[in-house]
């Protein structure tokens, strides 16, 4: 009987990895749209964010919604480079964003932005975040990381 189950078990897993899952596609925005200087600005919901030409990304964030290590409150964050992990800057190199950019489309589903190998998304349930130099950040309403 065990030998049954487990069998049925093994078909099941094999028909759901032959059928997939659907996945949500984030819309994907110009980022020539967003370019003043070189540098890409967009705002997004409570952030204020940007890509420089390095790859550099980092947001403003409104206060009161990141929380780094999920205990220190913070305004910003950043992913400035490789050897370290995304992390405030705590305001000391300025602002990342700026409040005449355009905002991403808000959608269902996210918007994305890529630009000098960095990767932005915004909107959706509330999320934002951005994956550059190996490491990524992201904030909203489920919480903060930062790899």
């Amino acid at each position: 009987m065990k030998m049954r189950v487990f069998a049925g078990m093994a078909v099941a897993a094999a028909a759901i990895s032959m059928v997939g899952t659907g996945t949500a596609n984030a819309d994907a925005v110009n980022p020539n749209d967003y370019l003043i200087g070189d540098t890409v600005y967009f705002n997004v919901g409570y952030a204020q964010c940007s890509i420089k030409p390095d790859g550099t990304a980092g947001c403003d964030i409104q206060s009161g919604i990141a929380k780094w290590l999920n205990v220190i409150p913070v305004t910003d964050l950043a992913i400035d480079v490789a050897f370290l992990p995304a992390h405030p800057t705590f305001g000391v190199f300025g602002p990342y964003g700026r409040s005449d950019a355009r905002s991403l489309p808000n959608t269902e589903i996210s918007s994305t932005i890529t630009y000098a190998g960095a990767t932005c998304y915004g909107g959706g349930r509330g999320a934002i975040g951005c994956n550059s130099k190996g490491h990524s950040f992201s904030f909203g309403w489920s919480g903060t990381t930062t790899t």
